[in-house]
């Protein structure tokens, strides 16, 4: 009996020890897949992405309004003037920054500073009252504005390192005016610039370079007071997570 309640007692020992060979094994492994994990999705649960993945970023693009000579030609009627020879620039090159951070795994609020660009304006008029002229001209004048956005961001489909995002938010913008006579290229008595808080919608592609390093390009409409301006960007961005 002694013999065999010694066999018993170390078959049960090899089997309890190889039990918790297994299981630490397991734990081993487990652990060593986590930042594999971590680097395909940036949050787990709401709580642990709630302000912990910030990000900067910057892009260049391209920005139009719907600005035409024939525009410009009603409007100047519709003050009193008859105008001539115009000629509209609205199409011009432009840039935006941005700091974000994450709400929730698919959610991100972000701040940031736009320049949609400088729209140029020419036209000739007669007119025996040059100062109400100029007074006037800025309500037929496309807006060169810029100033600082706050948008929320929502991913809505993921394929690798590839995602596409949506956005939403307020535009609070400054307009500026800088008028001079054409023949001579003498600067005119300044115009006070405008502002104003607008809405604005984006749609973006991006893709995951590294783990902190992404590119995207997005196109934005800004619903502004005097001409909806469609801008497009090729950025990059940078996470700090």
């Amino acid at each position: 009996m002694k013999c065999i309640k010694a066999g018993l007692g170390l078959g049960l020992s090899l089997a309890l020890g190889q039990a918790a060979w297994a299981q630490t094994a397991n734990s081993v492994q487990d652990e060593s897949q986590l930042p594999l994990l971590a680097s395909k999705s940036l949050c787990v649960v709401d709580e642990d992405c709630l302000f912990e993945n910030w990000y900067v970023q910057a892009s260049l693009g391209y920005a139009s309004g719907a600005s035409s000579e024939q525009n410009i030609y009603n409007e100047a009627q519709n003050i009193g003037f008859e105008v001539y020879d115009i000629d509209v620039g609205d199409s011009r090159s432009a840039f935006k920054l941005g700091v974000g951070t994450s709400l929730s795994e698919k959610f991100s609020l972000e701040f940031g500073y736009t320049d949609l660009g400088e729209v140029s304006t020419a036209f000739t008029t007669t007119t025996t009252e040059p100062e109400k002229f100029l007074d006037l001209a800025r309500a037929i004048h496309p807006d060169s504005v810029e100033g600082f956005t706050a948008s929320l961001n929502y991913q809505f489909w993921r394929h690798q390192d590839w995602f596409v995002n949506a956005r939403a938010g307020l535009y609070v913008w400054e307009s500026e005016y800088d008028s001079r006579e054409v023949f001579s290229d003498t600067p005119l008595p300044a115009l006070d610039g405008e502002g104003g808080i607008d809405i604005y919608i984006g749609l973006g592609a991006n893709y995951r370079l590294s783990k902190r390093f992404q590119v995207n390009v997005e196109w934005e409409r800004y619903y502004l007071e005097s001409d909806d301006v469609d801008l497009i960007t090729l950025g990059v961005s940078y996470h700090f997570h």
